[in-house]
Parts: structure tokens; sequence; C-alpha cells
């Protein structure tokens, strides 16, 4: 997904605020939430197909690919949290017409070797979600 429009944020107060977009967007690949199934059927009932309850929920793993703008640390902090094993607050700002937030906490799974491309310089960053990630409207 082209995300040259889409904006990821980060937060230094555990997901209450969120300051300006991190570096440019280039590429975002979204988590898919997802959910276990567990098996329930009842044995000895009329038929015979398998019923499911749902099981735990997954929140995802992104893969963004982000470019650097002058003076931007925040990708280097994200590098800091992977090699300091802290989770990071995130949230990725959707404008319209789609218009919505996503937040969540994460941990860093990768971050990639700074990339130089022409007179850019790109990095790609896993992130895994850990927790409810939580939706919003963009104002």
């Amino acid at each position: 997904m082209l995300g040259k429009t889409v904006t990821l944020h980060r937060s230094n107060d555990s997901g209450s605020t969120y300051g300006t977009a991190i570096a440019d967007i280039i590429n975002i690949e979204p988590g898919e939430k997802t959910a276990e199934t567990v098996e329930n059927t009842t044995y000895g009932s009329s038929h015979d197909y398998k019923e499911y309850d749902y099981g735990m929920k997954d929140g995802g793993e992104y893969s963004i690919t982000v470019r650097y703008k002058a003076g931007q640390t925040d990708v280097d902090a994200i590098e800091d949290s992977l090699d300091n094993s802290v989770k990071e607050h995130l949230q990725l700002q959707f404008p319209a017409p789609i218009s919505k937030t996503e937040s969540f906490r994460c941990l860093v799974t990768k971050v990639g070797r700074p990339l130089p491309r022409g007179e850019h310089i790109d990095r790609v960053i896993g992130l895994k979600v850990d927790g409810v990630p939580t939706s919003g409207t963009l104002t």
C-alpha cells in the first residue's frame, strides 16, 4: 500500500499524546487483525459439522518503509527501542476519505539498515502490535 499520505506518529508519554509525523512513509504493509478459533463441537448433535468459538485475537504486524527527513530522530529512537527491548506507543493516521487513526503499543521487530536511494535515505521498520489496538476518528 502506498503510504505517502498516511503518517506514523510516536508517543513519549505511553500513548496519551502523539508527536509530529515520523519521517515520510513510502510504503506500508498493514497488519491484519486475526482471531484464533477453538473447536467447540457438541458431539452427538444432529449434524456432522464442527462448531467454533473465538480464541485469542492478534493485532497484527506492520512493515513500514520510512524516508528520513533532515533532523529527524524518532526513527533512531525506534531503533533504540529494539536494541533495549522497550515497547513503543505509535499511531497511524489515515487522512480523508478514511479519516481514521490506529493507535497501538508495539514491539519493534526489525529496523533495516539506512539505505541511500539517490539523495534520500530509506529504512524498513517492523512493528508487532502488543495488546489491543485502538481505532479513532481523525479530526
